[in-house]
């Protein structure tokens, strides 16, 4: 059972993102009346399923499937087993992503799109770098959302080219979104959904990718692992040795022990 699943009635927890909270709820007998919240939702069925009435609709929703619904619109659950229900919600503050991205209707998710929350859900409650984060869900925001307001610069492109060689350039450094803002002028939304277009990932997951393969380098060349988490800036050991085995199917230590034959 993962860590979103535990056994617990009802949990409401922070994230490290500023504005965004986590609701967990399993089993909880409350009496589910309408209601709204001020956040945006957005949460998965974990076990169990449920008649979720919207306004003046009412939908079925299984396990595994996911919905969003927007600030402010009336909604009410009926669980059809409260002794087999379980569910795991994300709540953003609207001010978090103000008119650039656009929620005004409820949706429902499913197959890989769930799979992405679930993930990224999973990733809020253990990781301590808040950027890698902010990423990840501004991507999911971009990507749930019905549209993008604002209008990208024409020369766009060479921004973001200038983000990449920044990237590239401070490899040693923590690069936020706040200072690639900085550098580039594109709010935070402009910078992943572009970014996104041009090199097919986030800028926080460039960075990291490419700390991945200057740590492989300076492997080879027999440099130590610490002193390669210092320098690249690794949360720790066990951070390099998880991304380094995402990447390259293998540990730090038995790529050096292959390299030495």
């Amino acid at each position: 059972m993962s860590s979103i699943e535990k056994e617990r009635p009802m949990e409401f927890c922070r994230s490290i993102i500023e504005g965004v909270e986590i609701k967990r709820c399993r089993n909880n007998p409350h009496e589910y009346k309408s209601h709204v919240h001020h956040e945006l939702s957005i949460g998965y069925i974990v076990e169990g399923s449920t008649d979720l009435t919207l306004n003046d609709r009412t939908i079925f929703y299984g396990s595994g499937d996911g919905v969003i619904i927007p600030p402010l619109m009336t909604h009410r659950c009926a669980p059809k087993d409260i002794n087999h229900w379980a569910y795991v919600m994300l709540f953003v503050d609207p001010d978090y992503y103000g008119d650039l991205v656009g929620f005004n209707q409820a949706t429902k998710l499913t197959g890989n799109q769930v799979q992405k929350l679930t993930g990224f859900i999973e990733q809020l409650l253990i990781e301590k770098i808040p950027d890698i984060l902010e990423n990840i869900l501004i991507e999911l925001l971009l990507e749930f959302g019905e549209k993008s307001i604002t209008e990208a610069p024409a020369n766009t492109s060479d921004i973001v080219k200038t983000i990449h060689d920044y990237i590239l350039n401070h490899v040693n450094d923590d690069i936020t979104l706040d200072k690639l803002q900085q550098i580039s002028g594109l709010n935070k939304f402009s910078i992943i959904r572009n970014f996104k277009k041009l090199y097919t990932t986030t800028p926080a997951a460039y960075h990291l990718q490419y700390r991945v393969a200057e740590a492989k380098r300076l492997l080879s060349k027999g440099a130590d692992v610490f002193d390669i988490c210092e320098e690249l800036k690794f949360y720790d050991q066990a951070h390099l040795i998880r991304e380094f085995k995402k990447m390259y199917g293998i540990t730090p230590g038995s790529y050096i022990e292959q390299l030495k034959g």
